[in-house]
């Protein structure tokens, strides 16, 4: 496929399925830089004023989780300082001895998947520029609203490009569409004008294909209810916003709400900064790279390289050398990539900070996995 029309989507920090995200993964956050090295997984349930946090750990919750949910939600700009309009948060907690020694050595995959990771040169952080270009619309609809350089905006919005590739390079903008929440009364007009000035114009900038006037823009204002009073939000719903949108194929797997010893999680990611250490090396214009593990395994059962007619030398040759420059044991990444002790490092948030605009490409967060210094030994 060479010639051909992409669509990627994103959402804002506060729809419904992210606002699951980030509880999901504050909970990780929580639970890891208080020290805990026994295994969690947090999955969350969002409807109008009611929250359902299940959480299956191998160690007493280092913190009120209920609190944390309802913090959560309120920094994503619901009920924020409003009294008796806090949500209820309804606990499932339970302790499981099986995850009590998770991260002792050796470590093995307890679940099979297989990983997909990506990289190409359509963007400096080495992304698809469809699935870059929404979320940079969401990222700056946030901070619009934030900022309140758009005072009448909310929370819950979305934003989808469609791109035409020629010779799968990116070579037009075809159509931007934004669906967002509005507070009290604004022409359509208005909020073209002002959509564009804060966050359309802004997020593109410098980066092609730019908007032109042969762009489609299609505008959604919401006018009524808006987020999880309007529609429910669930752990893991996004994921294709999570990786790389519709470009390359992804494991069917949820990667928020997941400690590292879990390789449907961890996997993607070494996976990811495989793909990049590729192309940064120069050994392919764009590659994906696919990691299959088997219940019970140490390291992956195969490492496949898909270069799409764009390597420098072939796949199998690539491939190769990945095995001999990278160690792609689930142990080896999570002490590589120091994967438990990130939250505790950084304040205790890390894990949270992925849970929106994607897991991939994230340079301004510093994760590991887009740390390139491998590349150099590819070459």
């Amino acid at each position: 496929m060479r010639d051909f029309v992409i669509t990627s989507e994103s959402v804002t920090a506060g729809h419904p399925d992210k606002l699951c995200d980030q509880i999901s993964d504050a909970v990780v956050d929580a639970y890891l830089a208080a020290g805990v090295r026994a295994g969690v997984v947090a999955e969350c349930a969002l409807a109008s004023g009611v929250a359902f946090l299940s959480v299956r750990a191998g160690a007493e919750a280092p913190v009120d989780l209920a609190a944390l949910a309802r913090r959560v939600i309120a920094e994503a700009g619901y009920n924020a300082g409003a009294p008796g309009r806090a949500p209820t948060v309804m606990l499932d907690l339970s302790h499981s001895a099986e995850m009590e020694d998770v991260a002792a050595a050796p470590m093995r995959a307890r679940h099979m998947v297989s990983a997909f990771g990506y990289a190409c040169g359509q963007t400096g952080v080495r992304m698809p520029y469809p699935t870059w270009a929404a979320h940079r619309l969401t990222a700056a609809m946030d901070a619009a609203r934030r900022e309140r350089r758009l005072d009448w905006l909310l929370p819950d919005g979305q934003a989808q490009v469609a791109v035409s590739f020629a010779d799968r390079r990116p070579a037009a903008l075809r159509a931007i569409a934004l669906t967002f929440a509005v507070a009290g009364h604004r022409d359509d007009a208005q909020l073209q004008r002002d959509l564009l000035e804060e966050v359309i114009r802004p997020a593109l900038a410098g980066q092609d294909p730019e908007m032109t006037t042969q762009t489609r823009l299609v505008l959604v204002p919401v006018r009524g209810p808006s987020g999880p009073a309007a529609h429910s939000g669930l752990t893991g719903r996004k994921a294709a916003d999570d990786a790389y949108g519709s470009f390359i194929r992804r494991s069917g797997a949820a990667l928020s709400g997941k400690d590292p010893s879990r390789i449907d999680r961890i996997a993607a990611y070494a996976a990811r900064q495989a793909a990049r250490a590729v192309v940064t090396a120069g050994l392919a214009g764009e590659c994906e790279v696919q990691l299959s593990y088997i219940v019970g395994d140490e390291a992956p059962a195969s490492v496949e390289v898909d270069s799409y007619g764009s390597g420098t030398v072939d796949d199998e040759r690539i491939s190769a050398r990945l095995r001999e420059v990278m160690d792609f044991r689930v142990g080896a990444i999570v002490e590589a990539m120091g994967l438990w002790d990130l939250p505790g490092a950084r304040n205790g948030r890390f894990y949270r900070d992925l849970a929106t605009y994607g897991h991939m490409g994230r340079d301004e967060l510093s994760p590991p996995w887009e740390d390139m210094a491998i590349a150099s030994a590819l070459a």
